[in-house]
């Protein structure tokens, strides 16, 4: 089967199975930014709007323009966006020299994490268009199509001002192996993403009297802790400390073991990437803020269990999308969620010691090799 064609039944299959579980979720029962989603959809521009979701205006702008009810629409975006998120982390991870085994478990990994499975719950967010945002950034940047990258973050940015990080991160990748040429062009691309955020705000706040809102000035306050500074105010310690293990679950095991065995290049990668996401995690909700950069933490967990026997392997996977049904799209199976999750956990223990002791050849063929011509 060619890439392509390969590429297009994941992203189906994932879409299919993600849409199932977005209408089975139930409907959150707190307060969402689904008003001034809807609002931004339906009047584009809302003057005076006081929220930092106010300035996300990209997605309610093109789903606004589409006919059928609201949930549906919006579901439907946050199903096909993370569905596109997993099928991307696939290519990533054949780019980095996956075999296609251990990239398929990467992609399933990334289609059933909490944070894929949170946004089919409460898909009024931008959140999952920024899921499929890193994959795909850095496989086009890894073909050398910069400016191709550079447009995609460049628009990804009037949705969410993440869109931009990836490019920064790449920029790090290439300056630390001192490649100046590739680095200055992931570099000027991530400040045309950041000056097209940058603009929109300005635009947003002086043409038409927008503000951030209390959200977003605790965002900015980085010298009073940020925004998780306000999180952690409204959490117990219990709960921070459950809203963290959720984040990753299983992951945590997996992923050290996997960046033991993963090629240079992408522990490289995963090295430059870590300040930018301790900065996102400062700045936004910390325990959604992660999901972000999946793309790199579930490659890793996938190079660990891969090189696990089949049925452990498969297992723990699936126990691990098992429980995100209940902590990430919020199903009513508490019992059978807790299992999950304290089975996924167990049995990535074993995954890691079988890896360590017993590593299967062809897990990983090569590095990736950035393209340097950028075009």
């Amino acid at each position: 089967m060619t890439v392509n064609r390969l590429l297009a039944v994941l992203f189906a299959t994932f879409f299919v199975a993600l849409m199932l579980i977005a209408w089975a979720t139930p409907d959150p029962n707190r307060v969402t930014d689904r008003l001034v989603y809807e609002a931004t959809a339906e009047r584009v521009i809302v003057p005076d709007c006081s929220d930092l979701q106010c300035f996300r205006v990209l997605v309610p702008w093109v789903l606004g323009r589409f006919p059928g009810a609201s949930v549906l629409r919006w579901k439907t975006y946050a199903a096909a966006s993370n569905a596109a998120a997993a099928a991307a982390v696939w290519l990533m991870c054949v780019g980095f020299g996956f075999s296609r085994r251990a990239a398929l478990m990467a992609s399933v990994i990334s289609a059933f994490g909490f944070g894929s499975l949170y946004t089919l719950h409460d898909p009024y967010t931008s959140d999952p268009l920024m899921y499929a945002i890193g994959p795909i950034i850095t496989h086009l940047m890894s073909e050398g199509r910069t400016g191709m990258a550079a447009a995609v973050g460049a628009v990804g940015t009037l949705a969410k001002e993440f869109a931009a990080a990836p490019l920064y991160a790449l920029t790090l990748y290439h300056a630390v192996a001192r490649q100046w040429m590739p680095a200055m062009r992931a570099f000027v691309a991530a400040n045309a993403a950041f000056l097209t955020w940058a603009l929109l705000t300005i635009t947003l706040m002086l043409r038409f009297n927008y503000g951030w809102g209390w959200n977003g000035i605790g965002s900015a306050n980085l010298t009073g802790g940020s925004a998780l500074a306000l999180w952690a105010s409204r959490q117990s310690a219990r709960g921070i400390a459950f809203a963290m293990f959720n984040e990753f679950g299983a992951l945590y095991v997996l992923a050290p073991v996997g960046f033991l065995l993963a090629p240079a290049s992408l522990r490289r990668l995963v090295v430059v990437s870590l300040p930018i996401a301790a900065l996102f995690a400062y700045v936004q909700q910390p325990d959604r803020a992660l999901w972000n950069f999946h793309y790199l933490v579930a490659p890793l967990a996938a190079l660990a269990v891969a090189r696990a026997p089949s049925a452990l392997a498969w297992t723990t996977i699936a126990l691990f999308a098992i429980g995100n049904l209940r902590v990430g799209a919020q199903l009513p199976i508490p019992a059978i969620g807790r299992v999950a999750l304290v089975g996924s956990v167990l049995l990535a223990i074993l995954c890691t010691a079988a890896a360590l002791r017993k590593p299967a050849p062809g897990a990983v063929r090569r590095g990736l090799v950035f393209n340097e011509a950028g075009r």
